[in-house]
């Protein structure tokens, strides 16, 4: 398996006398022993090459934290060197945290052969346009020389980014051609979601913002995810609710021309709304409240735990929701260090609850914080909160049937969130 990996831009100075080390991660858990070979553009500078290419052995049921040097990360609209390739034989799952003093976010990363051509770019509104340090931003790699990426602007009227000598406004296209490797970003004070971005080769697309609140309280903090190709994207979504947040923020981005009608329902009341072309939605749910997105065409859909009041525990972070139809039987996942509280959402069939394992133990009442309901289709779902301890970890059920799986976690006025799977099963 391989994997590109890109560490967007986060803002440049969080606070003066942040306590932690500002970097940038990578999170490997394998199930069976492999050699893992980290390697980067031969045209990368040689000071930062020699930094990041190595090779790391992993035993059985491990996981092994790689850390990157924060120079890696991509600047805007600039061509640069600074794709991170892993390569290993076994399958294994990985993913990447974004770390700056107090603001961090994460995301799973995709194996290079479930890459593709056609993306939609979700983000948020920027907090207070007039400080880059709040813009959204999307950013992509080549796996392959002589790649044409077409980046399609969606933007307010009156909006434009500067590229090429010229602004470039809602509709018009900034098309950059990459070479292996190479990574190129672009960033907003508006918001980007709906741009589309068409290549000739597959890229690995990553988007989100520098760093963001969604509320008026809190700090603003890193928002990050690899975001799935079109044709990967599902139609029916079950959005568990964040434990010890102020709500959920769900944002349904429609991944199509021409409307997309969707219906979404709450505690059993159920509303339905049309969304046009690559537009998009927000659904802001309170407390423990579960999720149930149901489409006609393919969407994205998109969680954000929402800050807290008078509360240390985190800003906002961006995941990415698996779709029914992506959940699979078993996952093995990394648990980052450095958060206070670490937590599984699962979702999972009523009659397979009983039949769920945790590190090969049932899931006890204890270890799990709250429980909703849902249907979906006519079917019963339970969607479980479940305290983890960081480390790697194996979910699974015993009776094969499949099903969701999302971590996130809050640390000191911070917090993560990724999903262990987005993408249709078959390949893993």
């Amino acid at each position: 398996k391989r994997f590109l990996v890109l560490f967007m831009k986060n803002i440049e100075d969080p606070t003066e006398t942040s306590p932690r080390p500002r970097h940038a991660q990578i999170y490997i858990a394998s199930l069976n022993k492999t050699d893992v070979k980290i390697t980067t553009s031969d045209s990368l500078a040689k000071s930062l090459k020699s930094k990041i290419d190595q090779t790391v052995s992993m035993n059985s049921n491990s996981e092994k934290i790689v850390s990157i040097s924060q120079n890696v990360r991509v600047n805007d609209a600039v061509v640069e060197n600074k794709a991170v390739m892993l390569e290993m034989s076994e399958v294994t799952s990985v993913f990447a945290l974004n770390h700056d003093g107090y603001t961090s976010d994460s995301t799973l990363v995709l194996p290079i052969d479930r890459l593709g051509l056609k993306y939609v770019i979700p983000s948020t509104e920027p907090h207070n346009k007039q400080h880059s340090d709040y813009n959204s931003q999307l950013a992509f790699g080549a796996v392959q020389d002589q790649t044409r990426v077409k980046i399609t602007l969606k933007l307010n009227s009156g909006q434009y980014i500067k590229y090429g000598g010229k602004k470039n406004r809602d509709g018009d296209k900034i098309i950059v051609t990459l070479n292996k490797y190479q990574t190129f970003q672009l960033s907003h004070n508006g918001d980007l979601t709906g741009t589309l971005i068409i290549s000739s080769k597959p890229v690995a697309v990553f988007s989100g913002n520098r760093c963001n609140k969604l509320n008026s309280f809190g700090f603003c903090s890193h928002l990050v995810e690899q975001i799935p190709p079109m044709d990967s994207l599902d139609t029916t979504y079950i959005v568990p609710p964040h434990f010890e947040r102020s709500g959920t923020m769900v944002r349904v981005v429609s991944a199509h021309t021409g409307s997309t009608t969707f219906s979404y329902t709450i505690d059993k009341s159920t509303s339905t709304k049309t969304i046009g072309t690559f537009g998009n939605f927000d659904i802001t749910v309170s407390g423990k409240q579960a999720v149930v997105v149901d489409s006609k065409r393919q969407v994205l859909v998109l969680s954000f735990g929402l800050a807290a009041r008078r509360q240390k525990n985190g800003d906002p972070y961006m995941t990415m929701v698996p779709g029914v139809n992506q959940y699979v039987h078993q996952y093995h996942v990394s648990v980052p260090q450095g958060f206070e509280k670490n937590y599984f959402a699962i979702m999972v069939k009523k009659g397979s609850k009983s039949s769920l394992l945790l590190d090969n133990d049932s899931i006890s009442s204890k270890n799990t914080v709250s429980e909703a309901s849902v249907t979906v289709k006519g079917l019963d779902y339970v969607v479980l909160t479940v305290m983890v301890n960081q480390g790697v970890h194996r979910v699974e059920t015993k009776d094969r049937s499949r099903f969701g799986l999302m971590i996130y976690g809050h640390g000191h006025d911070d917090g993560y969130g990724f999903a262990a799977n987005i993408l249709g099963p078959g390949k893993l």
